[in-house]
């Protein structure tokens, strides 16, 4: 409740080059974030599949963790692969704004692949340092880096930006709706009725679930249900 910031930390990773080495951190937002347990443990759960094994293809763009800690408080990871899933952008915040962070992380991987890093990196500070949007709020990130939050006539009125990333701050206490929660969409595409059925009831009865997905993107939408 009440997160400070939109996000804490963005990484860009990159996968182990064998089975005894860890990911490495290759740039990190802020530079001075010195959370060591979580620099050390965020990187692991970049690339949890079989990276020699399997392709970008089959894991898919996009997909999320959670970590809990002590207090049960979750923070949300937030991961777009690149480079042929060599690469992993991640970021890491309390908020559980799936769409928002996708559309981010695209934005942050075209700065990337243009080698636009002064570009990212003032993007990202504007976005740090503003105060969390209300909810339904617009959000306006701009070519000159300035972000508006404001209503949506104010940000017709200005003709002279162009916006580089534009979102609405979701309304978290609401319920969830096809097509603009990807999760959801995704989670009533992959699950027929009876398995749905299935599931709410095994909940109910506080069974133990295990959910299994040809693809990282899919199964890692259900464990948000």
């Amino acid at each position: 409740e009440n997160p400070e910031r939109t996000f804490d930390l963005v990484l860009k990773v990159k996968c182990h080059a064998s089975e005894n080495e860890d990911p490495v951190i290759l740039w990190k937002f802020p530079e001075d974030f010195g959370d060591q347990e979580v620099l050390q443990s965020v990187p692991k759960f970049c690339f949890p599949f079989d990276v020699e094994r399997v392709s970008q293809n089959q894991v898919g763009q996009h997909f999320t963790f959670v970590l809990t800690d002590i207090e049960s408080k979750q923070r949300f990871g937030f991961c777009r692969l690149t480079s042929g899933g060599k690469i992993c952008l991640c970021i890491l915040s309390y908020l559980p704004w799936f769409e928002v962070y996708y559309k981010l992380l695209n934005t942050l991987a075209d700065y990337l692949a243009k080698e636009l890093e002064n570009d990212l990196n003032e993007t990202l500070k504007s976005l740090y340092n503003h105060p969390v949007p209300k909810a339904n709020t617009p959000v306006t990130l701009s070519v000159n880096q300035e972000i508006f939050i404001a209503s949506e006539q104010v940000l017709k009125d200005q003709l002279s930006l162009i916006p580089h990333s534009y979102f609405i701050a979701p309304d978290v206490t609401g319920l969830p709706t096809i097509p603009e929660s990807r999760n959801l969409t995704e989670y009533f595409v992959a699950v027929d009725v009876n398995n749905m059925l299935q599931l709410y009831a095994s909940m109910l009865h506080e069974r133990r679930i295990i959910i299994t997905s040809s693809k990282l993107s899919t199964v890692s939408t259900s464990h948000f249900f």
